[in-house]
């Protein structure tokens, strides 16, 4: 994991103000057999759970693994009010200390670009049942598409130690893209013996008062990197930016990837 980004600092906003994915990523998880009534899933980078919760609500038996002690906190106290069954574990993606071989299904959501990529993909080998599933999924705001959006991210670069916004984690490696992720990506997988099954992208639009677009984007990596004082400053701007709008519409552009664990030689598991 990254370690130049805590989201520990920015758990409680993260939990309350995260927008969760659309539901027809599990539609979509479901209409390859992926997803189930009774499914064994893994969700790597689980955050505070919202994408964990959208596939226990599907039926499947879910652990959130999440390396973040406050995220996993804040996960627990979100499944305690509202009943959900997730079992979350303090972890990292790359050593999860789960079982070998239980497990139908793993997913990262949002959450890929920021682990070791060499050791989450042999460790979700380990997870995987013969011919179980591997889904990674990402979301990004579209910047160019909205004025409030670009405005928004000139406050943060501004406090940017450097003053530049990279794409977050491993994103930034390389500019070369299918379906919103880095060719590389795809080549690592095959490497690692997963078989793409199904990759695309679709865009949607999400609708914040200015309040909660505020909490929005005191969740996101950008601002988790930023002292004490520059998170403060970026919010009182934002407040004094939006502080005549009632509503604002974000459009976002969803990327997804479903992969399937092939067989290899056993001393290649």
């Amino acid at each position: 994991m990254n370690e130049q980004v805590n989201f520990g600092n920015v758990s409680q906003d993260y939990a309350r103000y995260r927008d969760e994915l659309p539901a027809r990523l599990a539609d979509w998880l479901e209409t390859h057999g992926a997803l189930k009534t009774g499914a064994r899933a893994v969700d790597l980078g689980a955050g505070t759970g919202s994408f964990s919760r959208l596939l226990a609500g599907r039926g499947a038996a879910v652990t959130g693994i999440e390396p973040s002690t406050e995220m996993v906190g804040e996960a627990r106290r979100v499944a305690d009010a509202s009943d959900s069954s997730v079992v979350y574990v303090q972890a990292p993606a790359e050593a999860t200390e789960l079982p070998a071989g239980l497990f139908d299904l793993v997913t990262a959501a949002r959450a890929w670009h920021w682990f070791d990529r060499q050791q989450a993909v042999l460790e979700v080998r380990r997870l995987l049942k013969p011919g179980g599933f591997l889904a990674v999924v990402d979301s990004v705001i579209l910047a160019t598409e909205s004025e409030a959006v670009r405005a928004t991210f000139e406050l943060i670069r501004r406090q940017m130690p450097d003053g530049k916004l990279k794409a977050p984690g491993s994103m930034a490696e390389s500019p070369e893209r299918r379906n919103g992720f880095p060719l590389r990506w795809y080549d690592e997988w095959a490497e690692s013996g997963f078989r793409e099954k199904d990759s695309g992208q679709f865009d949607y639009e999400l609708h914040f008062t200015p309040d909660a677009w505020r909490g929005k984007v005191r969740s996101i990596s950008w601002f988790s990197q930023l002292n004490t004082d520059s998170r403060q400053q970026v919010d009182q701007e934002m407040a004094g930016l939006f502080r005549s709008v009632t509503e604002l519409t974000i459009p976002h552009r969803c990327s997804f990837v479903l992969l399937q664990k092939e067989e290899r030689p056993s001393a290649l598991l």
